[in-house]
């Protein structure tokens, strides 16, 4: 069988979240259970065009077809519209692709030729809107709108993300199939003593509610008075955000007891995971919630909310507080770190909720996904472009075309000034 793979929206280190992560180990895990049987023919962008070496079997094969370096948005949007798509398209001729899967959840280089399968992991912009910036929010619901239009197969990775696809955009329960994404696997655990911190690995996105749990750290310090508190750990990409939530822990005064150490390799994520005492886990949206396996998997007790898919993954194996509430947020913390029985439960209970989870059962389902996705050759009629279509993809560029010449006429005249001042 012949995959062809788009991971044109790869991005570089930690930027995807956990969709990289689950996406890379997925493909190992089909390389693995499916062997001779499968091809794969990977679409890159230039910038993470390398990360795809370790995939390449003899039989593999990688094309760079989007050039990101050093181009705006809506450069890139063209060329994906014109010079990628016309790459694509020949690569997708020229060998027979029976399957194409795109696992970062957008349908950049679809053809009625052969059916589509793609990863939907959240549906955040219609959740939690008010996370996003506004232009986020209008080029998902764009690309989703194309989705449903286009694709044949949607894999989700929770029952939640499934019924809330079903629910918002009509998709047909027979379209739909739901891997989770147990791939804690790839982590070894190993033998350290634990220290005294809690430890949270998320990107600095809103959802992921980084501003309440400081505020509730900052609540916990002060009830530790007269005794050694757990320290934060915090690991997610270093971007412009991050900066401001390390302003937010400053303007707090808990800098001392917070750190902020970056998007780290797996394996000094193992260690701080072998050697961390709680999982803190704020986030107030998930379509899975993969640190909640990880977490498990080396004994540690949870510390979460019951929001979205969340108690669907963690079970019973978790200590649920309210994550809007930074009191209760507080209160959780303190009690898990007081209280070693209660701690001991939750890992036990983490263990047994660990045997329900297996990823090579998960990789099976794609797998046999795949296969009857080839079998029924565009069962699934993709239905025709409407006028509102049409009208929803005019208004996105628009108002992105809109804002750019905004921005531009308020930063060009600040910059005139900044260099009239220089000169004088």
């Amino acid at each position: 069988m012949k995959i062809a793979v788009d991971l044109t929206p790869m991005r570089q280190g930690g930027e995807n979240g956990g969709v990289k992560l689950a996406t890379m180990e997925f493909l190992k895990g089909l390389q693995a259970c499916m062997e001779d049987e499968l091809q794969f023919l990977f679409f890159t962008a230039d910038d993470t065009h390398e990360e795809v070496a370790p995939l390449l079997r003899e039989r593999d094969l990688a094309f760079c077809v989007l050039r990101r370096v050093g181009r705006g948005n809506i450069s890139q949007a063209i060329e994906l519209a014109t010079r990628s798509k016309l790459l694509a398209r020949s690569v997708l001729q020229k060998h027979g692709v029976e399957v194409f899967y795109c696992p970062f959840g957008t349908l950049f280089f679809g053809s009625d030729e052969f059916p589509t399968v793609v990863m939907v992991v959240d549906t955040l912009h219609r959740d939690f809107p008010f996370s996003l910036p506004v232009q986020t929010r209008e080029w998902r619901e764009l690309q989703f709108r194309k989705l449903i239009g286009s694709a044949d197969f949607f894999q989700v990775i929770s029952e939640f993300t499934a019924q809330r696809l079903k629910s918002l955009y009509n998709v047909p329960p027979e379209q739909v199939f739901i891997t989770r994404l147990p791939i804690h696997g790839r982590l070894n655990t190993l033998s350290c003593e634990r220290e005294p911190f809690f430890f949270y690995p998320a990107n600095f996105w809103v959802h992921k509610n980084h501003e309440i749990l400081l505020i509730a750290y900052q609540i916990y310090l002060a009830k530790c008075a007269g005794h050694r508190p757990w320290e934060l750990v915090l690991t997610g990409h270093l971007d412009e955000r991050a900066r401001f939530l390390q302003q937010v822990a400053a303007d707090l005064d808990i800098t001392a007891h917070v750190k902020f150490l970056g998007h780290v390799a797996e394996t000094e994520l193992a260690k701080l995971y072998s050697t961390a005492s709680s999982l803190v886990f704020p986030s107030l949206h998930e379509g899975f919630g993969i640190p909640i396996v990880e977490a498990m998997s080396f004994g540690l007790p949870i510390i979460c909310g019951a929001e979205t898919s969340i108690p669907e993954i963690a079970g019973n194996a978790a200590f649920y507080a309210d994550m809007r509430n930074p009191q209760e947020l507080a209160d959780a913390l303190y009690r898990i770190a007081g209280n070693e029985v209660l701690r001991s439960e939750l890992v036990a209970l983490g263990k047994e909720r660990l045997k329900t989870f297996d990823f090579s059962t998960e990789v099976k389902r794609l797998a046999d996904q795949f296969i009857a996705a080839a079998r029924t050759r565009r069962a699934f009629r993709r239905r025709r472009v409407y006028l509102k279509d049409l009208n929803l993809i005019a208004v996105y560029y628009a108002r992105a075309l809109a804002r750019k010449a905004l921005n531009a006429a308020v930063d060009v005249p600040m910059r005139i000034e900044q260099l009239s001042n220089m000169l004088l």
